[in-house]
């Protein structure tokens, strides 16, 4: 593993060391850095942010502003205090959606058909997605895509993942989520029409740019939620991705949908990829409250980003990494992280195939109590062999 290092500076570009918290070239608050193996660093609720996992360049983070009015997946909008932080089948893709109903592997043949949105799931080689309403609410406003597409070149598919959570507190929020995942899907199919192959430093993904297809997709969902905006309410969601060829995975994310990284050899390598834009986890990073304090406030849910035409301004976050062994990237919603949100926790979870793990994590949320709609995507990824010059 090479050596860890810290986060760039999103304004002036420098890169700190591992943990460092603000910029000693302009004094701007850092983002997640990339710890080591032999501890936790500011990872959310307290674990590592990447472990065994090595950061390949990205474009830096940026974080949303001060004093938004912020929105909870699963609770009511709240105001701001004195106290609070600062601011798909194979080859086409799959989406899970609709109002009610159930769907399965055998009976969509690769698609989700409408009317099952209360519990829809889908696989492709290598990965897995699942949805479920739960055990309390009364409709599920989360949705995901999933599609394998082939890319030029010796190297593996891309595999595209995205899970989205509608805000609850928002109406029409539903029709968020969905949009989001399905404009994800679009555009990595579009961007993959016309690869830059002629660039040998992209050889090992085909000669796509997953970094910049990253950002092309989140700004793709956030384009489409725009769109859905009315005269009074702004249909919301969160938004998380997975982009992952052979070894290279590429996440992004914009509020408390979480990426991990899960060892089943060695759950305890396991870590969070992403950090929440919530008021509990901007608590801890700047000091104001221990991580067992601030997730126990009423207002721990409370996002601090978001994706609509009100959401605040900004690129999602985008972080890429090269895994160093097989393991499994798993994006996913509250509804599971809620209930199972330790990584070596879902590592035990793994199961022999995708489809399996997927329904197993389900299974766990839905054994602890099924609170929130739970929907999540799992992807494996393995290390090939490849001849050295």
């Amino acid at each position: 593993m090479s050596a860890a290092l810290g986060a760039a500076c999103a304004v002036c570009g420098e890169t700190g060391d591992p943990g460092d918290r603000f910029c000693e070239g302009c004094g701007t608050a850092l983002p997640e850095t990339v710890g080591s193996p032999d501890g936790p660093r500011r990872g959310t609720r307290g674990y590592p942010v990447t472990a065994r996992v090595t950061l390949l360049p990205t474009t830096p983070v940026a974080s949303g502003p001060p004093g938004a009015e912020n929105p909870g997946t699963d609770h009511e909008r709240s105001q701001t205090t004195d106290s609070e932080p600062p601011h798909a089948a194979y080859g086409e893709g799959t989406i899970a959606d609709t109002t009610t109903g159930h769907a399965d592997r055998e009976a969509c043949d690769g698609t989700v058909p409408p009317g099952a949105r209360d519990h829809a799931e889908h696989d492709v080689p290598g990965a897995a997605a699942i949805t479920d309403l739960g055990r309390v609410r009364a409709a599920n406003e989360d949705a995901y895509g999933l599609a394998r597409l082939p890319l030029a070149g010796e190297v593996g598919d891309l595999v595209v993942g995205v899970v989205c959570d509608g805000v609850a507190s928002v109406p029409g929020s539903e029709r968020a989520s969905l949009a989001a995942c399905a404009a994800v899907l679009e555009a990595a199919r579009d961007a993959l029409a016309h690869p830059d192959t002629d660039d040998p430093d992209l050889a090992p993904t085909g000669g796509v740019d997953l970094t910049e297809l990253a950002h092309v997709c989140a700004d793709a969902a956030t384009e489409a939620v725009t769109e859905l905006a009315g005269d009074r309410d702004a249909p919301a969601c969160t938004y998380v991705s997975a982009l992952v060829v052979d070894e290279i995975l590429v996440i992004s994310w914009i509020g408390d949908s979480r990426a991990y990284w899960l060892v089943p050899e060695a759950p305890e390598d396991s870590v969070v990829l992403t950090t929440d834009d919530s008021w509990a986890a901007e608590a801890v990073a700047i000091g104001l409250l221990d991580a067992e304090t601030a997730y126990a406030d009423p207002r721990a849910h409370a996002i601090t980003r978001w994706v609509a035409a009100d959401g605040p301004p900004g690129p999602a976050h985008v972080v890429a990494h090269a895994a160093d062994r097989p393991g499994i990237v798993l994006i996913c919603s509250d509804g599971l992280w809620n209930h199972v949100p330790a990584p070596a926790d879902l590592a035990r979870l793994v199961a022999d195939t995708p489809a399996e793990t997927a329904t197993a994590m389900l299974d766990a949320a839905l054994d602890d109590g099924g609170t929130d709609n739970t929907t999540l995507v799992v992807v494996d990824v393995t290390v090939p062999e490849r001849d050295t010059p």
